[in-house]
């Protein structure tokens, strides 16, 4: 009896080299077509010049967090050596993706001081934020009402201060 007819190993034998061509195919491309998005997370620091007039007295500070091309963060005003770490624990006020070599966040911000009476009554801003990340300097437009005309903007990337290591 045997079992290994010359259909069948004609069969497998083709059904193996149409597999390993058809991987052959897709991982040329994925490598020519597909790529991945920059890494941009971290913290940007507005420039007070930059920003529209009932801000330019604050220090303005944006946190994003990525996974892939999704993208949240939080929008602050205060001093940078605030707490990052309770900038990193609240829920993302601001949401959006990156694409098209540009990024996009919006939602409403809460203690966003001195551009709307929303902040007198403990409402949220609500804040829409379009840019472009070139060499850690993060550049576009924000409008910080609905239907309000937006204004260019210059953000720098902060540098991440590096735990020091305690000596015993």
């Amino acid at each position: 009896m045997n079992h290994l007819s010359l259909k069948s190993l004609a069969f497998y034998g083709i059904s193996v080299a149409f597999v390993a061509v058809l991987f052959k195919v897709v991982s040329a491309y994925g490598e020519a077509n597909l790529k991945a998005a920059p890494a941009i997370a971290g913290s940007y620091r507005f420039d007070g010049k930059s920003l529209p007039e009932c801000l330019k007295s604050n220090s303005l500070v944006l946190t994003i967090e990525q996974s892939g091309v999704y993208l949240s963060g939080n929008l602050r005003s205060g001093t940078f050596d605030g707490d990052r770490q309770k900038t990193a624990e609240e829920k993302p006020a601001l949401l959006g993706k990156w694409e098209n070599q540009g990024l996009s966040l919006s939602g409403a911000v809460p203690n966003l001081a001195g551009c709307s009476e929303s902040t007198a009554t403990g409402e949220n801003s609500s804040v829409k934020l379009r840019g472009i990340v070139e060499k850690e300097r993060l550049t576009g437009k924000i409008s910080l009402k609905d239907g309000a005309a937006a204004t260019d903007f210059i953000a720098e990337k902060a540098a991440v201060a590096q735990p020091q290591k305690q000596q015993h």
